[in-house]
This record gives structure tokens, C-alpha cells and sequence, in this order.
């Protein structure tokens, strides 16, 4: 399998791991998504239940063969029952008798919790059990977008691994590779998506830049005029809110750096006219709450997001 190329040098240094022999039973990995991490997991399980290799897959025999079509029987994906929801303890308690089975094909068993800190507090008290006692021949791998979310004691008994930073000539590299010059936006828009490369093509292929320039045009008619029509606004945050609330922390963001000086340049017209219109303290304020409703919306279900957003929309063009 090819990988990313931002992927490769984690890659190798697991091909190393792999080749001493020196897996240890538990593996954190932080990646943000948008990185494609699944597939260099993928390439590690493959690895470690492959008969013929140590440091990669032969991609012939009958493990590898189970292993591309994602029927491995000693390969357990542990995933969120439904989107928005966390991983519950019955999933991991099903985990946990994996892991103490017998291989199936005679080889290791690899148990993927994906993302680890959605696990609740008895399901992450079940697995801790686990890796205090690791079974033979099992091992397990956390994904986690965030490491300081999951129990102290939980890391403690994983070998850490962070996924290197995508850096600026790699990720336009890349994304030169799948686009024309015509598509590529100015990096005052991709850099929302730096660190998530497979975001910021979807970011372009599905046109958001459109809609990125509309939420900059209704944060400074609301701002200058201090008025705006609901129903636009209402309309523009119903459909996929959390993303539009990522895009109004980084311009916040900038908006605070853009008073010292220190925003990435070319910045278009639209921002310069905000930094003037909203103050360092203001911009500080407003993104200290929208941190928080982030975070509310993130980890509570039953809000209203679009509602929430309006009223900070209020709050924000308020005199």
C-alpha cells in the first residue's frame, strides 16, 4: 500500500520496531484526523499477523491476502457504535476477550481502539485492567486525537508515538499532485486544514472556499453595520456547524495574531477590515467562547448547534 507521504516516516521507524522484534503490547499513536492514520494502522496490522515478514507485509500469503480485504480474523477495529458517541464499556469488555483468546490463524491478535479518549470512564477502567495484565501475543493500538483526555494510568502502560507535523511544502506538494493550479486556494484558507491534508482536499473538491468567504462577509457586515438577517444566518450554520465552528476558531485565532503582527501573509481584504473592526480583546473573548461551545457541542448530545452559534453571532455584533 502507498502512503501518505507525511505518513512515511512514521512508517519507518515501525518497519525498525517491527524488524527488532521489539512490538511492545500497547501502542498509542496521536494523529489528528484528516491524516489518513487508519491506513498506516492498517499497514502495522497487516505487518504483525503476516507470516512470511517481520517489518512489512508480503501482501501474499493467506493472512495478508484476509488482512487487504479487511477480514482478518485477529484484526478488531474498536469504533464508536454510532457517530457523535463514545466507546462504551460493553465494546471494550468484547475487546478484552479478544485479547485473551487464542489467535484464530495462529499468529498475534491486534486490538484498534479508535478514538480512544471517546471511551467513558468504566469502559477505560476495562481496558486498564487489561494492559496491567497484557495478554500474550496481543496487542492493542489507541488513536487518539487528543492523549491528555485519556487516564493517566492508561498511558503509562502504552509506548508512545506522536504522528510527525505535515509541514507547509508537503502538504502543497501533495495537494498539487491531486489538483490543477486552478483549484489550489491561497494559503490564508488551507491552513485551517494544515494539519489534516485529506480535510483540506475535501475542503477544495467540495467548493467550501465559497462558503468559507461567506462566513467572512457575514462576520463583517454584522460587525460594521451591527444588523443581519436570521434567516441568512441561521441558514448558513445549519448544515455541518461543528466544521463552520473550527473555521471561526482559527479566524479568531488570526484575528489575535493580526494585532501583534504575527498572521500569516497575504491575508485577503475581508480579514484586514475584521482586525480593524474587532479588537484584540474582543477577538481573545469571542474565541474563549467559542472554545467552549466547541466543546459543549462535542461532548453533549441533544444541543441545538445552530441555535448556540446565533447567539454567539448575537453577542458578537452586539454594540
Amino acid at each position: 500500500m502507498a502512503l501518505y507521504p507525511w505518513l512515511e516516516p512514521l512508517w519507518k521507524q515501525w518497519q525498525v520496531m517491527l524488524s527488532q522484534q521489539a512490538t511492545p503490547h500497547a501502542i498509542l499513536c496521536s494523529a489528528n484526523v484528516g491524516t489518513g492514520i487508519e491506513d498506516l494502522v492498517n499497514c502495522l496490522a497487516a505487518a504483525i499477523v503476516c507470516k512470511n515478514s517481520d517489518e512489512e507485509a508480503c501482501g501474499f500469503c493467506h493472512s495478508c491476502e484476509l488482512s487487504q480485504g479487511g477480514h482478518h480474523p485477529d484484526i478488531h477495529w474498536v469504533i464508536p457504535e454510532k457517530e457523535g458517541k463514545g466507546i462504551n464499556v460493553e465494546q471494550i469488555r468484547e475487546a478484552n476477550r479478544y485479547a485473551i483468546e487464542s489467535s484464530q490463524l495462529g499468529g498475534k491478535r491486534i486490538i484498534i481502539i479508535q478514538p480512544a479518549e471517546s471511551m467513558n470512564e468504566s469502559a477505560s477502567n476495562a481496558l486498564l485492567k487489561t494492559l496491567e495484565t497484557p495478554p500474550e501475543q496481543c496487542v492493542f493500538v489507541l488513536l487518539t486525537q487528543d492523549k491528555h483526555k485519556l487516564l493517566p494510568t492508561i498511558i503509562s502502560r502504552c509506548q508512545h508515538w506522536q504522528l510527525p507535523k505535515v509541514t507547509k511544502p508537503v502538504l502543497l506538494d501533495w495537494l498539487g499532485s491531486q489538483l490543477s493550479r486552478e483549484q489550489m486556494p491561497g494559503w490564508f484558507s488551507l491552513k485551517m486544514y494544515a494539519q489534516s491534508p485529506l480535510d483540506a482536499l475535501s475542503f477544495i473538491k467540495q467548493d467550501k472556499q465559497k462558503e468559507w468567504e461567506q462566513l467572512l462577509t457575514l462576520l463583517l457586515v454584522g460587525v460594521q453595520k451591527r444588523s443581519f438577517s436570521l434567516y441568512e444566518v441561521q441558514s448558513f450554520f445549519k448544515n455541518e456547524p461543528l466544521e463552520k465552528v473550527s473555521w471561526l476558531l482559527y479566524l479568531f485565532n488570526d484575528l489575535q495574531k493580526a494585532h501583534f503582527g504575527v498572521a500569516d501573509t497575504p491575508q485577503p481584504a475581508v480579514f484586514e477590515q475584521l482586525a480593524s473592526c474587532i479588537s484584540y480583546t474582543s477577538a481573545y473573548s469571542h474565541y474563549q467562547h467559542l472554545q467552549q461551545m466547541r466543546h459543549s457541542l462535542t461532548t453533549s448530545s441533544g444541543l441545538n448547534a445552530e441555535l448556540l452559534i446565533v447567539d454567539w453571532y448575537l453577542t458578537l455584533i452586539k454594540p
